[in-house]
């Protein structure tokens, strides 16, 4: 605990701490219970003293001592057992969990830290089981190769990792230890959760409001940068290509399409006229259009194209999914890179916003509330097309794929783990899969008794005993059951499986089901199967080419969208797991907890909030690395503007303040991130289930 009264004392000689690398885990920390923060100005003046006895620069007749203890540490007090009026020190932070009684015990580990030594270190508690630990780097906090599990709160175990608490794995051993699991997901100490969590929910609440046709976040589409202006799309009947047919009545070629990735949707209301038409509004495409930024290559190294991007009308997006119809006819050679980029993630999918969980030991469902399949953002309530009866990868080369009939509203989005692994293992479980849940529906009644995992049953007996056909939805029914409007027109609906609610894997998904009418504004017909090429074409493209599918698998998992498309930034800001906002995650938790209303000088060290005023500088002749040197210290200004919940718990952000870090992560990695401190994939599994719908089709 820093007093001002060192900084103003000239004869205080005071030892910066920010150039040493630390070990300390504020998660070891114990929560509640009788504990409370205690002044450390004593320890930090022994282990001063003692360190620069060490080193031969102690100096005589002046006060030295360390500006705060290393990173991590913190110094707690408790009532005596046998005496409640007598308090017991003890310095927390060790990663075994344990603690330093005295400043004697822990001058050893100090002294490790301070040489960067620690993987020597021969301290009372690392002699008695040193954490197996990587590599110790200078300004990076310590990287422990397996994760350590805390014992000491509430009798329970805590795994954890560089980032705080793994709340996947303390979720898989509650599963083991109490039998069976029912409960609301809640990381309040990861980074991404506490970010994204509230927006998300807001989000897929009204999400369900918007027509299917309205491109959404993080889905992949084809757009148009330019030239659709004073023309519109028209397939010329001469070159049979879809071309730019202009108002002055002459073709004017085929456009420059693009693929990629929606970062921001319209402020303005979209209207279906606006799939043909330009919006009309005052305020500009900034606010009716969506930002659509170029995908670059998902498996390589050069993002140059994510700063290509433009807001563009409606009218210049088509679906990803539908890549066929504008570019088939094109040669390869004329088409963008980036349309290849996003067939490579066609064979991917990635769930979001996890809100509950629910299992019996040793299988868990992962409920959430959407799921990115290949190019689109599927959610709850949503109505999804699903593939042709009977289809095999054989039919894409001759032509003969099937007619698309059923449909599936969705009810329930999952990630299914089953044997689950309760140890230091990479992986949470040997099987992993995503189930999507809800009641099946046809337009083809012949359907109803065919076999398959829909079978019902028909005719249906009367009640004079009489065999009668199937009975369609009435309308009533239809606009009750469907989010969609007009339902109907795609022809007569009706139940399959009897009604039952079906499970179905991402690869029977084709796609969303849009309104009939934007079906034929957009594609110019009522059919349900107009782009059922372009997707399991776009699928086998992408099983062939993913790198990261390991093994046989023709299906890649990622954590999180920003992993499966690869990309590096969104709307300019850095996201996923290399941006600069992750390089210190002990900071983020402390600033976490300010944020939840705790406050401390331990909390503030934690958050790197130094004190406004600096000590005498510490002058010493050598260049060592283990020896103390002093270090201009920053003010509270430059941390104010690099999170709004820094500025939320010591209410001090400039009135000058650019947008936060903390909006950032919402625009940037709210739907498309929505990662997990010790992510589930992030443990080390890179792909998704296999298929038997391996081929050695081309891109067309």
């Amino acid at each position: 605990m820093s007093s001002s009264s060192e900084d103003d004392d000239p004869n205080v000689n005071i030892i910066p701490m920010d150039n040493f690398v630390s070990d300390g885990d504020m998660n070891t920390w114990p929560s509640g219970g009788h504990y409370f923060e205690r002044p450390d100005i004593r320890w930090r003046e022994l282990l001063a003293e003692n360190w620069l006895k060490e080193m031969g620069t102690y100096e005589e007749g002046v006060v030295h001592t360390i500006e705060k203890l290393p990173e991590g540490y913190c110094l707690l007090a408790r009532p005596r057992g046998t005496n409640p009026d007598m308090y017991d020190s003890f310095l927390f932070g060790h990663p075994s969990g344990k603690y330093f009684q005295s400043q004697k015990t822990f001058f050893p580990h100090f002294l490790s830290i301070v040489k960067n030594e620690l993987d020597k270190c021969g301290c009372k508690l690392c002699g008695r089981g040193k954490p197996s630990q990587g590599p110790v780097s200078q300004g990076t906090v310590v990287q422990r190769a397996k994760r350590d599990v805390n014992t000491i709160t509430n009798n329970e175990r805590r795994p954890t990792d560089a980032e705080g608490p793994d709340y996947w794995r303390i979720l898989v051993m509650k599963l083991k230890d109490k039998g069976s699991l029912d409960e609301d997901i809640e990381q309040r100490f990861n980074l991404d959760w506490v970010l994204t969590h509230e927006w998300l929910s807001d989000y897929f609440v009204k999400l369900v409001l918007d027509p299917a046709y309205v491109p959404r976040r993080g889905e992949l589409v084809l757009w148009i940068w330019q030239g659709l202006e004073d023309g519109c799309l028209m397939r010329n009947p001469k070159t049979g290509l879809v071309e730019i047919f202009g108002n002055d009545n002459q073709w004017h070629g085929v456009p420059d399409w693009r693929a990629g990735v929606v970062t921001q949707t319209p402020e303005d209301e979209v209207h279906m006229v606006n799939i043909i038409e330009d919006p009309d509004s005052p305020r500009g495409l900034s606010h009716s259009g969506f930002r659509v930024e170029t995908l670059p290559d998902p498996l390589g190294k050069d993002k140059s194209y994510s700063v290509q991007y433009a807001y563009v009308p409606l009218r210049n997006i088509k679906p990803f999914n539908t890549w066929q119809l504008y570019l088939n006819g094109q040669e390869r050679d004329d088409i963008h890179p980036s349309i290849e980029n996003a067939m490579t993630v066609m064979s991917s999918w990635s769930i979001v916003h996890k809100f509950h969980v629910t299992g019996n030991w040793p299988c868990a469902r992962i409920l959430c509330k959407g799921i990115f399949i290949g190019a689109e953002l599927l959610a709850v309530h949503d109505t999804v097309r699903l593939r042709p009866h009977g289809f095999h990868p054989g039919q894409l080369k001759n032509g003969t794929v099937g007619e698309v009939t059923d449909v599936m509203v969705i009810e329930k989005i999952a990630l299914c783990l089953s044997e689950c692994i309760d140890d230091d293992e990479e992986q949470l479980a040997k099987h992993f899969t995503a189930l999507v849940t809800g009641k099946v529906y046809t337009t083809n009644p012949n359907r109803i008794t065919q076999e398959g995992p829909f079978k019902g049953r028909n005719p249906v007996p009367s009640t004079t005993g009489a065999a009668t056909g199937p009975v369609p939805l009435t309308t009533e029914e239809a606009t009750t059951t469907f989010r969609q409007v007009s339902m109907s027109d795609y022809g007569p609906w009706y139940r399959m499986a009897n009604g039952r609610t079906c499970n179905v894997s991402p690869h029977w998904i084709v796609g969303r089901c849009y309104e009939p009418l934007a079906a034929e504004l957009m594609f110019g017909t009522h059919t349900l199967g107009y782009d059922v090429s372009s997707v399991m074409e776009g699928r086998q493209y992408s099983s062939q080419v993913d790198t990261r599918m390991p093994g046989n698998n023709t299906w890649f998992w990622g954590d999180c969208r920003v992993e499966t498309l690869g990309l590096t930034e969104i709307n300019g800001v850095e996201c996923g797991l290399t941006a600069a906002q992750r390089e210190d995650p002990r900071k983020w938790q402390a600033i976490i907890k300010m944020s939840h209303g705790e406050v401390s000088h331990a909390l503030r060290r934690q958050a790197q909030i130094p004190s406004s005023s600096s000590g005498r500088p510490f002058k010493t002749s050598s260049s060592s690395s283990s020896v103390p040197r002093g270090r201009p210290k920053t003010g509270l200004a430059q941390h104010a503007q690099t999170s709004k919940l820094v500025s939320s718990a010591i209410g001090s952000v400039p009135e000058t303040e650019d947008d936060s870090v903390g909006s950032q992560f919402e625009d940037g990695n709210g739907l498309i991130g929505d990662q997990g401190s010790g992510g589930i994939s992030g443990l080390g599994l890179h792909g998704g289930q296999s298929s038997s719908e391996d081929s050695d089709y081309r891109f067309a």
